[in-house]
């Protein structure tokens, strides 16, 4: 009997232990995801913001022509 209860203490620490790695690697993985993303969207700005200024630079010497 106290080998039962020995037993499911270390199998119940051992699930408590697991679980928090197991929140931690999603935690890590989130933040990987969003750091990511927002690397992504912050190139898209760029090209979006260099697309308008090339654009307003052509506009201005068709004008000029």
């Amino acid at each position: 009997m106290k080998n039962a209860i020995e037993r499911s203490r270390k199998n119940q620490i051992d699930r408590i232990g697991r679980d928090k790695d197991n929140k931690k690697k999603e935690e890590f993985e989130f933040a990987e995801f969003w750091k990511l993303r927002n690397e992504e969207l912050a190139i898209a700005e760029q090209q979006e913001r260099e697309e308008e200024r090339s654009r307003r630079v052509e506009l201005t010497n068709y004008l000029k022509k």
